[in-house]
């Protein structure tokens, strides 16, 4: 199993895929849309999990991905803030904000 953390903007998405072992496989930062979503979901190793704070975007990234993924989880903004290392102003690299988000 693979565990991508995606951090969805209006333009863009920030991404980081890890194995089971916790290295990092992949991460970068894709446009927000459903054409890069798929060219980057036919790079992903199988199968795969995704979590992604709520926001206003997240309703269709859910949409998008959810046929294609094992699993597809959405955590309150709050509970991923809470999981966070330091401040909202600091934004830690997606990496680090995933672990917690796969715990819910």
């Amino acid at each position: 199993m693979y565990y991508i953390g995606l951090d969805v903007h209006k333009k863009t998405t920030s991404y980081c895929v890890k194995d089971v072992s916790g290295h990092v496989q992949q991460r970068g930062t894709m446009a927000a849309t459903r054409t890069e979503l798929d060219s980057w979901m036919k790079t992903l190793p199988q199968p795969w999990t995704v979590a992604l704070e709520a926001s206003i975007f997240t309703g269709w990234v859910y949409d998008h991905l959810r046929p294609h993924a094992a699993q597809v989880k959405v955590a309150p903004p709050t509970d991923a803030a809470r999981n966070r290392r330091g401040k909202e102003e600091e934004r830690p690299d997606r990496c680090e904000q995933d672990r917690g988000l796969f715990a819910l």
